[in-house]
């Protein structure tokens, strides 16, 4: 089943869909109330350190992830642990550099594939099971994704992603808006990493409710923009926020002739293939896609799309690496 983020989640005035489905949103809420108040937290010999959010979709979660496991790879053995969310297959698979080759998306999820070209991934849709596992296989941390609202889980460090540009949306919880949980569980978390401008606005809003909150600032830079240069494009993507793909792209000055959305982890096909590239043909330009979206295409098909290699800068990342530091 395959999602595409309602306009109205970003408004920031309810709107009439809103206001329909927000009696479903407190039946959500009492829901989670109940199972976080009947779960108990388990603690495991293992530093975890979760990259998650409470806005649905889009947040830079995976690019967060990412640079993290470069900063401790330097020091120690980390591993990935994520649901793989996406595919098709619901077994246990460990992904590292000797078996990569032998995979795919419906069986992985594409973030998976991804992540693994930083470090070595865990994907299992049991987490506690999977702790259990990572720890006998000698690794020292575990970067878990999108585990914030796993209350089974104690974590030595909850980092929350957002986006700038849509910061919480309408403000609603789902099916009314696009929170997982209200603002307040910020309350819950060390870091907020802001992908996007600085924000003062967000920042007070952040600092009310948890005033000792650390909040860094995430830049996305095109590694591979001189490919790119002097060409036009057809841009497409399957992602959580996709005009967030948009607008880097239009950052770098790279020429979009036309914007083509599909839903979050969707798998492409020959047909989706084919009618691209008569767009293509048609407009007489190229085809561009993020890395995310990428891995999900057919090797055959991959070498005549471009994609954006991007390079997450973490600004003033000094005391989150510091805290890293001190779980070893």
């Amino acid at each position: 089943m395959y999602f595409i983020k309602p306009k109205f989640w970003d408004k920031k005035n309810n709107s009439f869909l809103s206001i329909l489905l927000y009696p479903l949103s407190i039946i959500y809420y009492l829901i989670s109330i109940i199972k976080k108040k009947i779960t108990i937290t388990q603690k495991f010999n293992i530093p975890i350190i979760c990259v998650g959010n409470i806005y649905i979709g889009g947040t830079g979660k995976t690019s967060a992830a990412i640079e993290i496991i470069k900063f401790l790879n330097k020091y120690k053995k980390v591993c990935f642990l994520t649901k793989g969310y996406g595919r098709k297959s619901k077994k246990d698979i460990f992904l590292n550099e000797l078996n990569i080759t032998n995979q795919n998306t419906e069986d992985t999820g594409d973030e998976a594939l991804l992540l693994n070209k930083f470090g070595h991934v865990y994907i299992s849709n049991n987490r506690a099971e999977a702790i259990n596992t990572i720890i006998k296989l000698g690794y020292d941390a575990i970067i878990l994704d999108d585990g914030f609202q796993d209350h089974l889980i104690f974590k030595n460090i909850n980092i929350l992603c957002f986006d700038s540009k849509n910061w919480v949306g309408n403000n609603n919880l789902v099916p009314s808006g696009p929170l997982r949980e209200p603002l307040v569980s910020i309350k819950k978390a060390n870091f907020v990493i802001i992908k996007g401008e600085k924000n003062q606005i967000i920042e007070k809003e952040i600092k009310i409710i948890n005033p000792n909150i650390e909040i860094i600032y995430a830049e996305n830079k095109i590694e591979n923009i001189e490919t790119l240069k002097n060409k036009n494009f057809i841009a497409f993507t399957g992602i959580g926020n996709p005009y967030s793909f948009f607008d880097t792209l239009l950052n770098h000055n790279v020429k979009i002739i036309k914007q083509i959305i599909y839903p979050d982890h969707f798998q492409f096909t020959e047909k989706n293939y084919k009618k691209l590239s008569e767009e293509a043909v048609n407009n007489k330009c190229n085809l561009i896609t993020t890395e995310k979206d990428y891995v999900r295409i057919n090797n055959q098909i991959k070498e005549k799309i471009y994609y954006t290699k991007l390079n997450t800068l973490l600004i003033e990342k000094e005391s989150l690496e510091k805290e890293l530091r001190k779980l070893f």
